[in-house]
């Protein structure tokens, strides 16, 4: 395999220099492999004009697009690493993080220039990723020096030399950059791709923030492979874009998974919902180790035809990540016969543990993945925190040695703060975050992510929950509904109170929620919400005080 990006690049462009690399829905922008690298070539012109060197950062700022994958292959050639702030992160955010990477140049989409006034002092120079705006000169007018060779460039680019720093979330405090060189952040890729055997001719949909390791790593596989991307500008047009693409590989976190059951569930006749729940009774039967009811020809021609009506026909590998999945999202994906799998990682780590096809494996994230090993540090309580060692983790924090220091300080294990178990087949399953343990008075240790997974999957009008109860006698919770209006219709909170007492049901009954409050808003990335959708737990908890307080009185 390759070991930098620029190397497995140039190969795809010689192996298939007709096949389409990036397009937009109905091919209103379409470029070919071989347009590809000739605009990957003026663009590392471009940026060698600016100054950027081997060992350089560059900034890129904007939606999905074309010109944003051109720039970040560009700059690769160069051997410089590219850092992408979230385009709906604040000003503030993103100025710590161009002052933590140094950039030599950021290149900005129109629709963000109203933010510069806040963050180009962390720059020194900003260029329009597409086409010169006010000011602003368009990167792809900028001369090449003088005797500049792409080839010789991209040539002396080293597999240990920086590809990416990928900023965490930061939930529990200022974003960490986290430095993946070229050699590993390839493997990283291909260890996505899990046990999928038709590597060639991939087509996928790229539709989250560059910023996230998911499409940031759709990317370098795409090098790698020869993929085809389309790209969504919006993820609430998601379903659009599939529809046109007919992707054959889709990563995305349950968000997006819950949010095409949805669409797809509102669609179905009586006939194709027999069938539909005829398929996830088999799941249910395989899951509790009875046998199956076979499907009538009629309920296999009817499942067959469902998932295109979400641009789903053509996938065969479907994951999830980033966050616990509802066993319902499982069943509903493998009852419409999809190959739908879940794999756990970090953002320091990699991907770890993927899961096997079927559905024997549901309820945990599967077994390490090759280069992996995976064990539990002992803790109170039946779950501990889950350690991982690899030669094919990142390197560390940018510009925090005692960090980085810390994360390999046991014999190259890292502590990842997740909480979680090995059964005797070897899987492992997630129970929570270290850091989002809530300690009730009674000192029980409560993983709060599998309780809200319980009553996300109990009800569909849910979009957010929140458990609370750190120091407190019992616990609550504050909800939020995809809904927001239906806070205060009495029939919505009654169904809402009903799934939770049935998601109480199947709890410890140290662990069953007393109360909870059911909040007329959506949360948002940026204030309760991170932007890849996490919990701000403690910003919910200043902001919902008083809420809080009152479930205890």
């Amino acid at each position: 395999m390759p070991d930098t990006l620029a190397l497995a690049f140039q190969a795809s462009v010689a192996r298939v220099p007709n096949r389409v690399a990036l397009r937009t829905p109905h091919d209103d922008q379409r470029l070919t492999w071989a347009q590809y690298g000739a605009a990957v070539e003026r663009l590392a012109g471009a940026f060698a004009g600016l100054g950027v060197r081997r060992g350089d950062r560059v900034a890129l700022w904007s939606h999905n697009r074309p010109e944003l994958a051109t720039a970040a292959a560009a700059a690769a050639h160069l051997g410089a690493a590219v850092v992408a702030p979230y385009v709906t992160a604040p000003a503030a955010a993103v100025a710590h993080l161009l002052r933590d990477s140094e950039p030599r140049v950021l290149a900005i989409e129109a629709g963000l220039e109203h933010s510069l006034q806040h963050i180009e002092h962390a720059v020194p120079r900003v260029v329009a990723l597409d086409g010169a705006r006010g000011d602003l000169p368009a990167l792809s007018e900028v001369d090449a020096p003088a005797r500049f060779s792409f080839e010789a460039c991209w040539r002396a680019v080293q597999a240990d030399d920086l590809l990416a720093i990928l900023y965490t979330s930061g939930t529990t405090g200022a974003p960490k950059g986290i430095e993946w060189p070229n050699h590993k952040a390839l493997m990283i890729a291909e260890n996505l791709l899990g046990g999928l055997h038709a590597r060639d001719g991939i087509r996928e949909v790229s539709y989250l923030s560059f910023a996230h390791a998911f499409d940031r790593s759709l990317h370098w596989r795409g090098s790698l492979h020869a993929t085809t991307q389309t790209f969504c500008a919006e993820p609430s047009r998601l379903h659009e874009a599939l529809l046109d693409a007919r992707p054959t590989f889709l990563t995305g976190p349950p968000s997006v998974w819950q949010g095409l059951k949805a669409r797809l569930e509102a669609t179905l006749d009586k006939s194709e919902q027999a069938a539909l729940d005829a398929g996830i009774a088999r799941v249910r039967a395989l899951l509790a180790d009875r046998p199956p009811r076979a499907l009538s020809a009629q309920q296999k021609r009817t499942l067959a035809g469902l998932p295109a009506r979400l641009g789903l026909d053509r996938v065969n590998h479907a994951v999830t990540a980033a966050a616990p999945c509802p066993l319902a999202v499982h069943e509903f994906m493998h009852g419409l016969g999809l190959p739908f799998g879940e794999f756990w990682g970090m953002s320091e780590i990699g991907v770890a543990s993927m899961t096997d096809p079927g559905v024997r494996d549901i309820g945990t994230v599967g077994r390490p993945v090759p280069e992996y090993e995976v064990r539990i540090a002992p803790r109170a309580g039946p779950a501990g925190e889950i350690l991982v060692r690899s030669r094919l983790t990142s390197r560390g924090y940018r510009n925090r040695p005692q960090e980085t220091a810390a994360m390999f300080a046991l014999d190259g294990w890292i502590r990842t703060g997740d909480l979680g178990t090995l059964d005797d087949q070897g899987r492992l399953r997630i129970v929570g975050r270290v850091k989002e343990l809530i300690i009730t008075t009674n000192g029980h240790n409560v993983a709060p992510a599998p309780i809200e997974s319980q009553l996300i999957d109990a009800c569909p009008l849910v979009a957010q929950a929140c458990l609370v109860g750190d120091g407190r006698p019992h616990l609550a919770m504050l909800i939020t509904l995809n809904d927001p209006d239906g806070a205060a219709d009495p029939a919505t909170r009654q169904t809402v109170a009903d799934a939770l007492a049935r998601a109480n049901t199947r709890l410890d009954p140290r662990e069953r929620i007393k109360r909870h409050a059911i909040l007329p808003d959506r949360w948002q990335p940026g204030d309760e919400l991170t932007d890849t959708l996490k919990l701000r737990r403690q910003r919910i908890a200043t902001k919902y005080a008083a809420q809080i307080t009152s479930l205890y009185t």
